[in-house]
């Protein structure tokens, strides 16, 4: 399922949605791509300051992958859903 995201807050709850889809803690998924459980918290929570190669991880961790996009094209196709 496609989701567009524009901020971290939403970012965070379809990492918290996939970590708590796939069945793993916040500790059981900060333990694969080792760190700790409070910047799963942190980024679950909408707060910025993850570096990029964890939120990398983490996406591969939960097998999940971003697509980048022009603001017009999403823009288009969100108006073709409704």
């Amino acid at each position: 399922m496609q989701q567009l995201i524009r901020t971290s807050k939403p970012f965070g709850a379809a990492i918290a949605r996939q970590r708590k889809a796939k069945g793993l803690t916040q500790s059981s998924l900060a333990s694969k791509v080792n760190t700790r459980q409070a910047t799963i918290s942190d980024l679950e929570n909408g707060k910025g300051g993850t570096r990029l190669d964890i939120v990398f991880a983490i996406l591969a961790a939960l097998d999940l992958d971003i697509c980048l996009q022009s603001r017009s094209a999403a823009k288009t196709r969100m108006s073709d859903i409704f």
